[in-house]
């Protein structure tokens, strides 16, 4: 055998030096809400890693933080992006692909106590 030759598939990415959060900026709005006290503590230590390692602020290491979670979990969710891209009229679904679609769905909707400002 060669051992000259190049093996298949993608090469190994340089390993990440700085904190996966600072990647992109985004427009802002301000939304309230709650979460458990260990989710909060574990954003406040993350979000103070993150302004330590990058020196900012520690609210817009926070907003980073945040941001880049919820996003990652929207387009890591499968259900959802597949409900997403769901015709949303049910009469433009095939009778049989109406009962399926629908069954994708695993929540029933829940009430928001999201307040946007």
């Amino acid at each position: 055998m060669d051992s000259n030759q190049k093996k298949a598939g993608r090469p190994k990415a340089p390993p990440r030096t700085g904190t996966l959060v600072l990647a992109e900026g985004q427009a802002r709005t301000k939304v309230t809400f709650e979460i458990s006290e260990r989710a909060a503590e574990e954003l406040a230590e993350y979000a103070h890693w993150v302004a330590k390692c990058s020196a900012i602020a520690p609210n817009e290491a926070k907003f980073k933080t945040v941001d880049f979670a919820l996003r990652e979990i929207f387009r890591r969710d499968r259900v959802w992006q597949a409900e997403r891209r769901a015709p949303s009229e049910p009469s433009k679904i095939a009778p049989g692909a109406a009962a399926s679609a629908s069954a994708g769905c695993c929540l029933a909707p829940i009430p928001t106590a999201i307040s946007a400002a």
